[in-house]
């Protein structure tokens, strides 16, 4: 889905160091060049708004999950941030390596409304 990458391309341009969108059932849509692997991503990704989150393994590493509320998550290793934005048929993951989350929240959650007013 080549049309998909000017998305992530206007994400990462914001500063946000990986970008990625998948649709709900694990398929990639697009993604930035070396975004990294997520176990389970079709697994995973729902778990963010689960009543209970746990962590979502990213290269072998643990993210915590922080806050999540409807349409977002929240997650921290150390001085790296994710986001994750629920839309109707995908997420979008961002990841800001020694990044807070505010600036990442925003990008992704301007994007996810978008996104969704399409009927994504």
């Amino acid at each position: 889905m080549a049309g998909w990458d000017q998305y992530i391309t206007n994400l990462t341009s914001q500063g946000i160091t990986h970008a990625g969108i998948f649709g709900t059932d694990g398929s990639r849509w697009a993604a930035s060049p070396n975004f990294p692997n997520i176990n389970n991503i079709k697994d995973d990704l729902p778990k963010a708004f689960s009543a209970k989150p746990e962590g979502i393994m990213v290269n072998g590493e643990k993210y915590i999950f922080i806050r999540s509320a409807e349409n977002f998550a929240i997650l921290r290793k150390s001085a790296d941030a994710m986001v994750i934005v629920k839309l109707n048929q995908a997420f979008i993951v961002s990841i800001g390596i020694n990044q807070k989350p505010e600036m990442i929240i925003g990008a992704t959650n301007k994007m996810g409304e978008y996104l969704k007013n399409c009927g994504f």
